[in-house]
């Protein structure tokens, strides 16, 4: 019996000491998180508040003489754009952890964590919140975190307990980690600089019914359905009255899902490895038609007629294969999409397609516009470039332009493409 507890002893010191040695416990300064309970969080009114300036400007909407403009995870600013050269900030609508834009007739759609949001927006200076779909998204966006009020990027962020709550903002303060945990890391934040949303580049609308957007979009109208990009999957809502939430369809075999254009009757998503074709036929629940594979990538896309024009680049998480161009397909067999042409370019972001003009942002080299009308020459057919600005997305409105970058808002008229000129700036101020 001596001998049997005495090994049963030695056998329980080992495992303690070898358990031990896998965990080390440490405490550190970090950005902690401050947490709410989504009942109080939602509890909460949402109204107007004054004008405020742009900070980190995400995407960006027309809607009629309305330009709204994202304030990434934090809510929206309202312009006046019936004067472009001149637009007036009427305010500034507080909704956290928002990033996606819709509106159709008077009605503003908005993400917000887990939940899709309406207002009522007939009086553009008071928005009322309408209805509130709960629990319709998979929030997942522990990086984006970081543009909470409160974040310090001098220190690491600590973990993010979701049974704790929502985040709604950080302090920094002392963190105990268990390194087994993963704790205590230290994000990378890469500015969204605005990857623009939304539906209508390229495409006629009727303004006073459907907004008009840039070209990645994660939302989609077509007709009183609402379509989203939400991570790995597409959500359908029925909102003729209020938001229902009808179905999801997962779309994790073709890289990660970044954008949705509606054109034709079909839903055209970019995803980091290709552009999928969804059919509308029966508008309630999107099918799957087909798709194009490519090297992976950012992936805005836009279609006019039977062809879709998509850009690739490097330089931000969903790119890895060091590509920076832009795609020409041919559509015209919607089951077999197929690459016509390919344009090197130095970082392509967002682009918008008007009449035969091609509007695209290059990053560093800025804004370019392109003739199309011979499509195996677009390349050589550069009629204006402005090279000092940094670009990254475009709305064309008729003979006006709306393009974004780190620097703010630019619009341009281009009643005449080979003398594009700036109307205004709303500018960046932090």
């Amino acid at each position: 019996m001596r001998i049997k507890i005495s090994s049963l002893v030695v056998l329980l010191l080992t495992v303690l000491t070898f358990g031990c040695t896998d965990r080390t416990v440490r405490t550190f300064t970090a950005n902690v998180p401050v947490y709410e309970s989504l009942e109080t969080w939602r509890s909460k009114s949402i109204t107007m508040e004054a004008p405020r300036s742009l900070q980190n400007p995400g995407r960006i909407y027309v809607y009629g003489n309305l330009l709204l403009v994202n304030e990434y995870m934090k809510g929206l600013h309202f312009f006046d754009n019936s004067q472009p050269s001149s637009p007036v900030n009427l305010g500034f609508l507080p909704v956290q952890a928002s990033a996606d834009i819709a509106v159709r007739e008077n009605t503003l759609y908005l993400d917000s964590y887990k939940d899709l949001l309406s207002f009522d927006i007939t009086d553009p200076r008071n928005p009322v919140l309408k209805d509130r779909a709960t629990e319709v998204f998979d929030y997942v966006a522990y990086e984006n975190f970081a543009y909470l009020d409160g974040f310090n990027r001098n220190y690491p962020i600590a973990n993010v307990d979701p049974s704790k709550g929502i985040v709604v903002g950080w302090k920094v303060g002392e963190y105990t980690s268990d390194d087994m945990y993963n704790g205590g890391e230290m994000v990378t934040v890469t500015p969204m600089n605005n990857f623009g949303g939304g539906t209508g580049n390229g495409r006629t609308t009727n303004q006073s019914t459907v907004g008009i957007a840039a070209s990645t979009a994660k939302f989609a109208l077509e007709d009183h359905y609402l379509y989203a990009i939400n991570n790995w999957q597409l959500s359908t809502f029925d909102v003729a009255t209020g938001i229902n939430h009808l179905n999801d369809v997962d779309l994790n075999w073709s890289g990660f899902p970044e954008t949705v254009f509606p054109a034709e009757g079909r839903l055209f998503i970019g995803t980091t490895m290709g552009m999928l074709i969804f059919n509308l036929s029966n508008p309630s629940s999107p099918t799957y038609l087909s798709q194009y594979d490519h090297g992976t990538g950012c992936d805005p896309v836009v279609v006019q007629g039977d062809k879709a024009f998509l850009t690739l680049s490097t330089g931000r998480p969903c790119t890895g294969a060091g590509v920076n161009v832009l795609e020409v397909l041919d559509i015209s067999n919607i089951n077999a999409p197929r690459l016509m042409y390919t344009y090197n370019m130095t970082n392509p972001r967002g682009l918008g397609v008007s009449n035969n003009s091609l509007f695209l942002c290059d990053g560093p080299d800025g804004l370019k516009v392109f003739d199309k009308t011979d499509l195996s020459a677009i390349e050589v057919n550069m009629t204006a470039q402005f090279p000092g600005i940094v670009a990254n997305d475009v709305i064309p409105v008729g003979t006006k332009l709306i393009m974004t970058g780190p620097a703010g808002i630019y619009q341009y008229d281009c009643s005449d493409l080979r003398n594009i000129t700036q109307l205004s700036l709303i500018p960046v101020q932090l």
